[in-house]
Parts: structure tokens; C-alpha cells; sequence
């Protein structure tokens, strides 16, 4: 019988962390993890599986499932240690002060960064910055390019529920509290706008 840890009703990052600790503890086996939204199982299931772990998500009485195992692992090769920039846009503007002209700026940055090098590893979206991220933005195209030459687009889900705009997201990927913080964690650098 698998371990199983109840989730449901935690706010994010909490069902990710309790499942990163209880993987943790356990040297191989398996572990369900009930969660009572979607989000939520995405985000444990993306943890688990970089971990390497095999994961599968059901949805089951209006809860969801996320039944991951765990295999014992006799030696692991230290992981390569790769430069890392994250940018973080917690604004739609650029710099403080007129926001017209931040507007401007910010529309001006970010096609930029695909003419430097190095390039970032990542964009992270929180507080106001996310909106530069939903239907309407005037820098969707620039941030699809930047999306397609393999930058990553992390958007803060707590943000996007409060201002109402989960469902209007063009670009990048809902993430999470935990996740969010890892990159800054595994940083280099972070240059924030």
C-alpha cells in the first residue's frame, strides 16, 4: 500500500513541499498525493518528475491523484553545474517612476534580450508583471520569441489568481510559489525590472 499525503485545502507552495520531504524520507516505494486542484497536481507532478521519478496524475472525485514511485538509486552523478541569469519582471513597467514611460521601456527590453549574450536562463512574472504575460499584453510577440529560443517563462499562479487572469495567459508557464524561488535559489545572477 502506498504512502499517501493529503493536500487538498493547501495553499501553494505547501503540496509540493510536503511531497519533495516525504520523497525525501522514503528510499524507494510509492507515494500518492491527493490535491484539490489542477495547478496543484501539475506542480507536484513536475517536481516528481524531476527528481526522476515516474509520475501519473488521475482525476478522482473531483480531487486529483498523483501516484509517483520512486525507484531505489545506488549512485547519482553529481549534477553539472550549468551559469544561470533569471530576470525578474514583477512589473509591467521598467524602473519606477512615469509609467508611461516604463510602458515603453518595458516593450523595449525585452526584444533586446534576444540580441545579447549570454542570454537568461529564465523570465520569472510576479505581482504586476504577470499581466505582461496575458491576452493583451503589447509584448506577447516578443516574449513568444524569447519562449522559443529555449528561455523559460515562469508565471506566479498566486498572482495570476488574485488579479483574475489565469485563464488569459498567452505565454510562459503557471507555476509556483516553490518554483519560483528555486530559480532565484539556483541563480547566478537575477537582474530585476
Amino acid at each position: 500500500m502506498p504512502k499517501r499525503i493529503d493536500a487538498r485545502d493547501k495553499p501553494c507552495p505547501q503540496p509540493v513541499v510536503m511531497t519533495k520531504k516525504a520523497l525525501e524520507e522514503m528510499e524507494a516505494g510509492e507515494l500518492e498525493v491527493i490535491v484539490d486542484n489542477k495547478a496543484a497536481s501539475q506542480n507536484v507532478a513536475r517536481m516528481a518528475t524531476s527528481l526522476g521519478c515516474k509520475v501519473e496524475v488521475r482525476e478522482e472525485n473531483h480531487d486529483w491523484v498523483v501516484q509517483i514511485t520512486k525507484e531505489a538509486v545506488c549512485e547519482v552523478e553529481p549534477e553539472k553545474v550549468e551559469k544561470e541569469t533569471v530576470v525578474f519582471m514583477r512589473s509591467d513597467t521598467v524602473g519606477k517612476g512615469d509609467d508611461e514611460l516604463g510602458k515603453i521601456l518595458v516593450r523595449s527590453f525585452l526584444p533586446t534580450l534576444l540580441e545579447t549574450e549570454p542570454r537568461p536562463k529564465k523570465l520569472v512574472f510576479m505581482n504586476n508583471g504577470v499581466k505582461l504575460t496575458v491576452d493583451g499584453s503589447p509584448v506577447l510577440d516578443s516574449l513568444a520569441k524569447l519562449e522559443h529560443e529555449g528561455i523559460e517563462l515562469l508565471v506566479c499562479g498566486t498572482c495570476l489568481d488574485y488579479f483574475g487572469l489565469k485563464d488569459k495567459v498567452k505565454v510562459g508557464r503557471v507555476s509556483n510559489m516553490y518554483e519560483l524561488v528555486e530559480a532565484f535559489m539556483k541563480a547566478d545572477k537575477i537582474v530585476s525590472i
